[in-house]
């Protein structure tokens, strides 16, 4: 793995790369992360994915938005737009850099809508898109966040501390709570989730081939194979893992029927000496 510092448009990027086996493929995969607590639960599968998509020849790219992870900024700084603006800045860089034929974008949970967002503004059509329960509704994310953040608070300082009222109340959940287990959720942030996300209408994604994984396939059964995407597959994700957690509580932290699935569709292509 090579660590890398990339400054884009003043904003300076924690990139790692990967670099593809013996046999390369000539074909890069960036990996887009999901956003707070999800991207933490998120690093053990990241890991194992980048290391089998490197086994089987491709190049891969993982990168911290700006204000996340190990990129500058502070957390007030992420935002939807700014996230899907690096991703495209790290996808340009990536094709010049790796001097890559072909390139696609994989995302989990908030890495997958970016990652379907970034799409549209790239130079070059990318070649899959891998989309691992993508957030639709960010109206309702939000939502889900925001109770998530309320019910671990509760469960922290509802009943322990019951002999100080006031640090009860300054630690217990507020009406207009602006983070998620530790995670500020900005203005500009749940903003952008309101506007940008619903994902209701056709797709508009280009790209050669798409794989979307969801555990309610049926709101997006009018997703269907067009010019912007002339193969599209959305499937059962067949999963109940908790991503907004911190706790492993009977799930498995790499589903390896989601490698294979990414593996076979990346695979539909020529390998390149």
């Amino acid at each position: 793995m090579t660590p890398t510092r990339l400054t884009v448009r003043g904003r300076e990027l924690f990139v790692l790369q990967q670099a593809a086996g013996p046999e390369s493929r000539a074909h890069t995969v960036l990996l887009c992360n999901p956003f707070g607590q999800e991207a933490i639960r998120a690093h053990r599968f990241y890991r194992v994915l980048g290391d089998r998509l490197c086994a089987a020849g491709f190049d891969v790219v993982r990168f911290d938005y700006f204000g996340s992870g190990d990129s500058s900024g502070d957390d007030e700084a992420f935002d939807l737009q700014g996230a899907v603006d690096d991703t495209v800045a790290i996808a340009d860089w990536a094709r010049s850099h790796h001097a890559a034929a072909r390139l696609s974008l994989l995302g989990l949970r908030l890495g997958g809508s970016v990652a379907m967002l970034a799409s549209e503004k790239l130079a070059l059509r990318p070649s899959r898109l891998l989309l691992f329960e993508p957030v639709l509704d960010g109206a309702r994310y939000i939502e889900q966040l925001v109770e998530l953040n309320a019910r671990t608070l509760s469960q922290l300082f509802g009943s322990r501390w019951r002999f100080d009222a006031d640090l009860r109340a300054r630690n217990l959940p507020r009406a207009g709570e602006d983070e998620c287990l530790g995670f500020v959720l900005g203005a500009a942030l749940k903003r952008q989730l309101r506007e940008f996300l619903p994902l209701a209408g056709p797709w508009t994604y280009p790209c050669e081939h798409a794989l979307v994984l969801s555990r309610d396939t049926g709101p997006l059964a009018h997703w269907q194979p067009c010019e912007k995407a002339p193969r599209l597959s959305v499937r059962n994700a067949d999963s109940d893992i908790d991503w907004a957690t911190n706790s492993a509580a009977n799930t498995a932290i790499v589903p390896m029927r989601w490698i294979e699935q990414a593996l076979e569709c990346l695979r539909e292509e020529p390998a390149h000496a």
